[in-house]
């Protein structure tokens, strides 16, 4: 199996920041270390007419209110629908808009590929549409994570720093959405989950060995966000997202990132394309782009505006939106080292490293834990400040008690 990594939103989230908007009020960085953690709530189908799942393994199924409506040692593949006041599981009317499954060990199948383990709630939304949450222990989520976000053939002590931040993150989206019907999703505007037959020996050690295990500021926990490769130095996160600045979240210079194959970057990008991504992603028309132009850039180097020179006008936009407009995997970072055209009018656009550049630099860390260094050091290097704690609890709780 190939393993590469996922340059996050989140953690680009992480290839996706949330921008910028003029007049919107900063967002909390941090919150109180909860006392313990109960079982994260992951979107992992978003809603859609229907759902097949299954389980090859013992199984019961609930309604609502806690009512068993199946249960056996072995589930073939069954529909689940919408049909208000109802869910229908086959034909089988199922009063309420929830239905949980829960199968021990082996989890349970959702749709042609994803196996979930613990318990999955399948609700009844809008439009008769239903959407499916895993709930499950924490650190049975990052054992889904932790194989995806980062390379498993890493040293242990680099997969242990990924360990903890993706912790981290995660009890932070807890602590934040508690009131909201879920924590994060599967995809990259949280960190990408990929159920259980993701998991690897290695990450799992990752995980088990640094089990409860997350970063806090102050006794406040913070998000945890990571990034590719950073390109020489990280940046601050509140000019990434709209929060609050944070000192383990300021930027660090890294030296460790140098041999990463996304250090260096350089892009071909048409005039039409421009205008076309423009236009359809971000829904600004531009008449026919005769340059393009670096804003306002922070203390990392990176550019937080990108001007657009067209035919009557100049457009000033948001540089994460663009990169996204254009292609992360295209455009990998804002950390822009020159701009030219060539010779046929195409904009050539070099830069360095991947993804949005706040919080640890993976490739940073990989190369840091090959100089003989600890998870302890690596996090305390590009989390600045922050403090690591074990919280009590797994989160091995009800999945009803959030």
């Amino acid at each position: 199996m190939k393993y590469k990594i996922i340059t996050s939103f989140f953690c680009l989230s992480f290839i996706f920041p949330g921008f910028a908007l003029a007049g919107q009020d900063l967002r909390e960085s941090s919150f109180p270390c909860p006392a313990n953690i109960q079982k994260i709530r992951v979107l992992v189908v978003k809603p859609r007419n229907e759902i097949k799942i299954s389980c090859v393994a013992p199984y019961e199924i609930h309604d609502s209110r806690g009512a068993r409506v199946s249960a056996g040692e072995k589930l073939p593949v069954v529909s689940v629908r919408g049909q208000d006041p109802n869910i229908l599981f086959g034909d089988r009317p199922v009063p309420g808009d929830l239905i949980t499954v829960q199968s021990a060990g082996a989890g349970v199948r959702v749709g042609d590929s994803r196996v979930y383990g613990d318990t999955i709630a399948i609700k009844r939304v809008a439009g008769n549409r239903v959407e499916v949450i895993n709930y499950l222990p924490v650190d049975d989520y990052l054992k889904g994570v932790v194989p995806v976000e980062a390379n498993p053939l890493w040293g242990l002590e680099a997969l242990k720093a990924q360990a903890v931040a993706s912790r981290t993150f995660a009890v932070y989206k807890m602590t934040e959405q508690a009131k909201e019907p879920y924590d994060v999703t599967s995809g990259v505007y949280s960190q990408v989950y990929a159920g259980k037959k993701i998991e690897n020996p290695r990450t799992n050690q990752a995980v088990e060995d640094t089990a409860g295990e997350v970063l806090t500021f102050k006794k406040r926990i913070f998000p945890g966000y990571f990034h590719s490769t950073c390109g020489g130095r990280t940046t601050d996160a509140s000019q990434v997202w709209r929060i609050k600045p944070l000192e383990p979240l300021r930027g660090v210079e890294c030296k460790f990132c140098a041999k990463s194959p996304h250090y260096r970057w350089e892009s071909v990008f048409t005039p039409e394309e421009i205008k076309t991504k423009m236009a359809e992603k971000g829904g600004i028309p531009v008449q026919e782009v005769k340059g393009i132009r670096c804003g306002k850039i922070d203390l990392s180097g990176r550019a937080h505006e990108i001007i657009i020179r067209s035919t009557w006008m100049e457009k000033t936009v948001d540089a994460d939106a663009f990169r996204v407009w254009m292609g992360p995997d295209k455009f990998k970072s804002n950390l822009i080292t020159k701009i030219s055209t060539t010779p046929e009018g195409k904009f050539k656009i070099r830069g360095r490293g991947w993804g949005h550049g706040a919080g640890m630099c993976q490739y940073g860390m990989k190369y840091f834990g090959e100089l003989g260094y600890g998870y302890r050091e690596i996090l305390g290097y590009y989390y600045p400040g922050a403090e690591i704690v074990r919280l009590p609890d797994s989160g091995r709780g009800n999945v009803f008690e959030k």
